[in-house]
């Protein structure tokens, strides 16, 4: 049986479009018409042959306006620009380069010298309404013993280094950080057109069943059914573009450029490396993660720490020496001179250095721990890999092409008046909803690829960690 199409009855008028999915619409004006990021024309929503103009017409009426492509002379961005400006504007990397300049500074004020006190003396002032027997100067010096202001540097040195390191890492996770949000927007730019034409597929089943009913093959249920289908597909539509909405103001933010316009994107969804290896991928976590490095330099950090704290009883020798005028003898004379010791008769720092000690084994361990959190992470991350790569790679090869091929045959099968139009429409449906799962894929295996290579570091605005973490001995008390 084929039925053909007519105006749309006043009992079932096709669900008008809301007026905010016209205001996202123009919002995603200038990014959705990318090369690469639309479905192929081939697999595109056909018209059914006996539709009458005034049908297509009515039907567009109640679609979304097309989204057109970007402005004349607009250049699409790439992956790599997004990039630089990341690196250019994250404010987590100011905070990171922060860090290591406040490291920096505490090393090169920890290995100073510390400061000589100057004063003036005077003797019996005022005795027999004289200026007194001796007025003068002094001078005190402490003279730090047991290379403790070198140690002291040496260990901001090395704070400085393990703050490189995070640096390095908080870069990483600024870059995934905009990758994932690239991925995701590309997916997103698909899903759009997809569900733009499973809503035009919707609005075709409601109009084919709404015939059906006239002509006594469908009841009432069938057509509310076919109706409710058509909202549903209009609030698909409407979420995919606000949620492409949502992902542009997320890569702005990790990018750091809150007023960034939405731009046309240049890049594509589909992987063109070569599958990932479970051992060469760990091996390469192992070896270059700065979860490591960091934990592995705070080892040397807390080594430096504990022997700065065992020279610390060492006593420092204090000097003095004065000079001045005796006024009853008339001449310039040398004062005393002293010297001090701080004798560690009892506090020989002892609780200090075993704190220093528990520091450093809980750093030994924290390595340690830090390896077998990231195998055990890399191994989440991988198992989605694999279930990604392996339904990619079945959609892409199978699914999508066999779905395309069914529905030709089904519409060559409708042409030759050997089946009805709602198993067309049916198979149609099916098409952009295999397409549709593609994608999803296409994004999970381009999400988890990005957290293995990038060494399992994806949040770009979470604040960089300090080389200083809770509990540790920070600095030890300055000589005076």
């Amino acid at each position: 049986m084929r039925f053909s199409n007519h105006r749309k009855s006043p009992e079932y008028p096709a669900a008008p479009m809301d007026f905010a999915r016209k205001r996202i619409a123009a919002f995603l004006l200038p990014c959705l018409m990318v090369s690469g990021l639309v479905p192929s024309a081939t697999l595109a929503a056909e018209p059914p042959a006996h539709a009458h103009a005034s049908d297509q017409q009515a039907l567009q009426a109640d679609l979304p306006e097309p989204l057109a492509g970007p402005v004349a002379g607009q250049r699409a961005l790439s992956l790599g620009d997004l990039e630089q400006m990341a690196l250019e504007r994250n404010p987590t990397l100011a905070q990171a380069a922060a860090q290591i300049a406040a490291s920096r500074g505490a090393a090169l004020e920890a290995g100073l010298y510390p400061n000589p006190i100057i004063g003036y003396e005077a003797e019996q002032i005022g005795a027999a309404g004289t200026a007194g027997e001796i007025q003068g100067g002094f001078v005190q010096q402490t003279i730090v013993t047991a290379g403790k202001l070198r140690l002291s540097r040496a260990k901001y040195r090395q704070e400085a280094f393990e703050a490189g390191i995070l640096a390095m890492g908080q870069q990483l996770s600024v870059l995934n950080g905009v990758r994932m949000r690239f991925y995701e927007l590309l997916a997103d730019l698909r899903m759009i057109e997809l569900d733009r034409e499973l809503l035009k597929n919707a609005e075709e089943n409601f109009r084919t069943t709404r015939e059906m009913f006239n002509t006594g093959l469908a009841n009432e249920a069938d057509v509310l059914l076919a109706e409710i289908e058509v909202n549903r597909a209009q609030v698909a539509a409407a979420d995919e573009e606000n949620s492409y909405v949502a992902l542009w103001q997320h890569l702005a933010s990790v990018i750091g450029w809150p007023d960034l316009p939405p731009t046309a994107l240049e890049g594509q969804l589909e992987p063109t490396c070569a599958p990932l290896e479970w051992e060469t991928s760990l091996i390469a976590l192992l070896q270059s993660s700065p979860e490591i490095a960091a934990a592995r330099a705070h080892v040397v950090h807390d080594r430096i720490t504990v022997q700065r704290e065992r020279v610390q009883p060492v006593p420092d020798v204090r000097l003095q020496a004065s000079t001045g005028y005796n006024f009853e003898t008339r001449n310039a004379v040398a004062g005393q001179v002293q010297m001090a010791l701080n004798v560690p008769l009892w506090d020989k720092n002892q609780g200090t250095i075993a704190q220093a000690q528990a520091e450093l084994s809980r750093s030994n361990a924290e390595v340690q721990r830090v390896e077998l959190s990231l195998r055990q992470r890399l191994a989440d991350v991988f198992r989605q890999y694999r279930t990604a790569l392996l339904a990619a790679q079945l959609y892409r090869d199978a699914n999508v092409p066999k779905a395309a091929k069914a529905y030709e045959i089904q519409l060559g099968m409708y042409n030759q008046r050997r089946v009805a139009w709602p198993e067309v429409v049916k198979l149609q449906r099916n098409l952009f909803q295999v397409k549709s799962e593609y994608t999803r894929n296409l994004l999970d295996l381009r999400k988890a690829e990005v957290a293995i290579t990038g060494l399992l570091m994806v949040d770009g605005l979470t604040a960089p960690p300090s080389p200083r973490p809770g509990g540790h001995i920070n600095a030890t008390p300055r000589p005076r």
